[in-house]
């Protein structure tokens, strides 16, 4: 048998703690990338559709056609993705031709 004394017992304890958090960091990071879903309760709180044109006109009479997540101030997509993420959803991902009811539009104070 091999005998574990206290410095193997600390570098053991550390690499193992280590690993630990950084598991925790990937999956956080992971958690960002998430595709945002419309089952989302905060989602559907803030009226999210993946199509902007699927958006209730009568309980969202201020919504237009011409407002997408892609031209959204909030929206960090890179040009041609399809996806990209929203701050306004702790960066989760979403499609280009969404929509929520927070639609800033880019440029505006």
């Amino acid at each position: 048998m091999s005998e574990c004394n206290r410095r193997t017992f600390m570098l053991g304890l550390v690499a193992g703690g280590s690993a630990l958090a950084l598991s925790r960091l990937s999956l956080a990071e992971e958690a960002k990338k998430a595709v945002l879903t419309e089952d989302d309760a905060y989602a559907k709180s803030m009226g999210f559709r993946l199509d902007t044109t699927q958006v209730d006109q009568a309980k969202y009479p201020k919504h237009t056609l011409e407002q997408k997540c892609s031209g959204c101030q909030l929206f960090s997509g890179e040009p041609g993705e399809p996806l990209g993420p929203c701050s306004f959803f702790g960066k989760r991902l979403v499609p280009v031709d969404g929509w929520c009811r927070n639609f800033k539009p880019e440029g505006a104070a």
